[in-house]
């Protein structure tokens, strides 16, 4: 009678066994998923910062006249007739900031344009401002 009740406790244990290993697998990869996501997320964070302070040291919120000489010089040396045509009729053909803005970042021809990732929306202002002073010094000094 004790070996057959010794018996069949073996064998309820045996057959609960599995149960018992599945519930302790279960329990263990939620832990370890619930880490792995917790380390993919800080990876997420961390790059999504690093983009940021990437995106930060682009620009560089530059003077017109800083803008000019790095981008523009090269071609239209003080505004004056190089590789690139004379600047002092840029008022004719774009009488508004607007359309001087659009066609540095479009570029034409030779002249390569200026996306914001090369020259910020602030510097292109500040570029604009130096672009429409240098017209006017232009004219004058004829």
């Amino acid at each position: 009678m004790i070996e057959e009740r010794y018996m069949r406790s073996i064998s309820i244990q045996m057959r609960s066994a599995p149960a018992v290993l599945l519930v302790l697998l279960g329990i263990s990869s939620s832990l370890l998923a619930g880490c792995s996501m917790g380390e993919e997320m800080r990876r997420i964070e961390e790059s999504k910062r690093a983009g940021k302070i990437r995106d930060a040291s682009n620009s560089s919120n530059l003077t017109g006249d800083q803008i000019f000489v790095r981008s523009c010089n090269t071609c239209h040396q003080g505004g004056k007739e190089g590789m690139g045509p004379r600047l002092d009729k840029m008022d004719a053909d774009f009488p508004t900031d607007d359309s001087l803005k659009k066609f540095l970042r479009k570029g034409k021809g030779m002249m390569p344009p200026q996306s914001p990732s090369t020259i910020t929306d602030v510097e292109m202002d500040s570029l604009v401002i130096y672009l429409r002073k240098l017209n006017t010094d232009l004219k004058e000094s004829k």
